[in-house]
């Protein structure tokens, strides 16, 4: 049987979570009745998910952590490039809110989307601080 970890991680993590996302989004797509776009999203996903397993065969950073690995330079690269897009997802949300709440009064899901990431870093800080 053939082992599935390559060079201190698994090939197949950042496929699998394409795969998996895409399915879904491929998924509602197709329940909302635009068959066509669910297949292209499908068909893109499979694609991309094909090119993260090549690439994650690599030797440099974004293969390392393609394949949910690397060394601790590596995986800081990783961390630090998380919280910049959480930064850039955070500041959507709050002016998303503030238009959203501008032009009808209710910040929808903006609103739902900066009360989640409050709590979740609300949550998070408290449990890492108690590490």
């Amino acid at each position: 049987m053939k082992s599935t970890m390559g060079r201190k991680g698994h090939r197949g993590a950042a496929s699998a979570v394409l795969l998996v996302g895409g399915g879904a989004i491929a998924a509602a797509i197709w329940i909302n009745g635009d068959h066509g776009v669910a297949v292209a999203v499908a068909v893109s996903y499979v694609i991309l998910a094909a090119l993260a397993t090549i690439w994650s065969r690599g030797s440099g950073d974004l293969s390392a952590v393609l394949r949910a690995g690397g060394d601790e330079r590596q995986r800081g690269l990783d961390r630090d490039s998380t919280a910049m897009m959480g930064i850039a997802m955070v500041l959507v949300a709050i002016i998303g809110g503030v238009v959203k709440t501008a032009l009808d009064g209710d910040p929808g899901e903006y609103g739902i989307m900066c009360l989640v990431g409050g709590l979740a870093y609300g949550v998070s800080f408290a449990a890492f601080r108690r590490r």
